[in-house]
Protein backbone atom coordinates (compact mmCIF):
# COMPACT_ATOMS: atom_id res chain seq x y z
CA UNK A 1 0.00 0.00 0.00
CA UNK A 2 2.78 2.44 0.87
CA UNK A 3 4.56 1.69 -2.42
CA UNK A 4 1.37 2.45 -4.36
CA UNK A 5 0.95 5.76 -2.50
CA UNK A 6 4.55 6.72 -3.19
CA UNK A 7 4.15 5.82 -6.87
CA UNK A 8 0.95 7.88 -7.10
CA UNK A 9 2.68 10.81 -5.41
CA UNK A 10 5.60 10.56 -7.85
CA UNK A 11 3.23 10.48 -10.83
CA UNK A 12 1.36 13.50 -9.49
CA UNK A 13 4.61 15.39 -8.91
CA UNK A 14 5.85 14.54 -12.40
CA UNK A 15 2.59 15.84 -13.90
CA UNK A 16 2.90 19.00 -11.80
CA UNK A 17 6.40 19.61 -13.13
CA UNK A 18 5.53 18.78 -16.74
CA UNK A 19 2.57 21.19 -16.69
CA UNK A 20 4.29 23.99 -14.77
CA UNK A 21 5.15 27.35 -16.26
CA UNK A 22 8.78 28.49 -16.19
CA UNK A 23 7.89 30.77 -13.29
CA UNK A 24 6.28 27.89 -11.38
CA UNK A 25 9.39 25.77 -12.00
CA UNK A 26 11.52 28.57 -10.61
CA UNK A 27 9.41 28.71 -7.44
CA UNK A 28 9.57 24.90 -7.16
CA UNK A 29 13.37 25.07 -7.34
CA UNK A 30 13.39 27.61 -4.50
CA UNK A 31 11.06 25.31 -2.55
CA UNK A 32 13.47 22.41 -3.07
CA UNK A 33 16.39 24.53 -1.85
CA UNK A 34 14.38 25.64 1.20
CA UNK A 35 13.44 22.05 2.02
CA UNK A 36 17.12 21.17 1.76
CA UNK A 37 18.00 23.99 4.15
CA UNK A 38 15.22 23.07 6.58
CA UNK A 39 16.44 19.46 6.64
CA UNK A 40 20.09 20.55 6.70
CA UNK A 41 20.58 18.41 3.62
CA UNK A 42 23.64 19.76 1.81
CA UNK A 43 23.17 17.58 -1.28
CA UNK A 44 19.58 18.63 -1.86
CA UNK A 45 20.32 22.29 -1.16
CA UNK A 46 23.30 22.25 -3.54
CA UNK A 47 21.39 20.46 -6.32
CA UNK A 48 18.51 22.94 -6.14
CA UNK A 49 20.87 25.92 -6.10
CA UNK A 50 22.77 24.48 -9.07
CA UNK A 51 19.47 24.26 -10.97
CA UNK A 52 18.77 27.89 -10.15
CA UNK A 53 22.26 28.86 -11.32
CA UNK A 54 21.96 26.83 -14.53
CA UNK A 55 18.63 28.49 -15.35
CA UNK A 56 20.05 32.01 -15.35
CA UNK A 57 19.92 33.81 -18.69
CA UNK A 58 22.98 36.04 -18.89
CA UNK A 59 21.99 37.22 -22.38
CA UNK A 60 18.82 38.89 -21.10
CA UNK A 61 20.28 41.02 -18.32
CA UNK A 62 23.80 40.00 -17.37
CA UNK A 63 23.93 42.26 -14.31
CA UNK A 64 20.83 40.73 -12.72
CA UNK A 65 21.91 37.21 -13.66
CA UNK A 66 25.37 37.77 -12.19
CA UNK A 67 23.88 39.15 -8.98
CA UNK A 68 21.61 36.12 -8.60
CA UNK A 69 24.50 33.79 -9.43
CA UNK A 70 26.53 35.37 -6.64
CA UNK A 71 23.63 35.04 -4.19
CA UNK A 72 23.14 31.38 -5.07
CA UNK A 73 26.86 30.72 -4.67
CA UNK A 74 26.81 32.53 -1.31
CA UNK A 75 23.89 30.36 -0.20
CA UNK A 76 25.84 27.25 -1.19
CA UNK A 77 28.79 28.50 0.85
CA UNK A 78 26.51 29.13 3.83
CA UNK A 79 25.07 25.62 3.56
CA UNK A 80 28.56 24.09 3.39
CA UNK A 81 29.37 26.05 6.57
CA UNK A 82 26.27 24.56 8.22
CA UNK A 83 24.59 28.00 8.25
CA UNK A 84 21.35 26.75 6.74
CA UNK A 85 19.17 29.32 8.51
CA UNK A 86 21.02 32.20 6.84
CA UNK A 87 20.83 30.54 3.43
CA UNK A 88 17.12 29.83 3.93
CA UNK A 89 16.44 33.46 4.86
CA UNK A 90 17.99 34.70 1.62
CA UNK A 91 16.27 32.04 -0.48
CA UNK A 92 12.91 32.70 1.18
CA UNK A 93 13.15 36.41 0.35
CA UNK A 94 13.99 35.63 -3.27
CA UNK A 95 11.20 33.05 -3.50
CA UNK A 96 8.69 35.51 -2.03
CA UNK A 97 9.75 38.13 -4.58
CA UNK A 98 9.16 35.68 -7.44
CA UNK A 99 5.82 34.70 -5.91
CA UNK A 100 4.81 38.38 -5.98
CA UNK A 101 5.81 38.52 -9.65
CA UNK A 102 3.64 35.47 -10.30
CA UNK A 103 0.67 37.01 -8.49
CA UNK A 104 1.02 40.28 -10.41
CA UNK A 105 1.44 38.36 -13.66
CA UNK A 106 -1.79 36.44 -13.05
CA UNK A 107 -3.86 39.59 -12.49
CA UNK A 108 -6.00 40.55 -15.50
CA UNK A 109 -4.32 43.96 -15.89
CA UNK A 110 -0.82 42.52 -15.61
CA UNK A 111 1.97 43.46 -17.97
CA UNK A 112 2.68 41.32 -20.99
CA UNK A 113 4.55 38.04 -20.45
CA UNK A 114 7.56 39.60 -22.15
CA UNK A 115 8.10 41.94 -19.20
CA UNK A 116 8.62 39.11 -16.71
CA UNK A 117 12.09 37.62 -16.30
CA UNK A 118 11.89 33.83 -16.10
CA UNK A 119 14.54 31.16 -16.37
CA UNK A 120 15.79 30.47 -19.87
CA UNK A 121 16.77 26.89 -19.19
CA UNK A 122 14.40 24.11 -18.10
CA UNK A 123 14.99 23.12 -14.50
CA UNK A 124 14.87 19.78 -12.75
CA UNK A 125 12.89 19.91 -9.54
CA UNK A 126 13.65 17.36 -6.88
CA UNK A 127 10.93 15.63 -4.93
CA UNK A 128 10.66 15.97 -1.16
CA UNK A 129 11.94 12.43 -0.66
Amino acid sequence: MIGAQQNAAEIYRTQQINNASPLDLLIMAYDAALIGCNNQNLDRTTRALNELKNALDFSYDAEIALGLHRLYTWCQDLARDNRYDEAARILRELRDAWLQVKQQYQQPAAASPHSVVVPAQPMRVYSAA
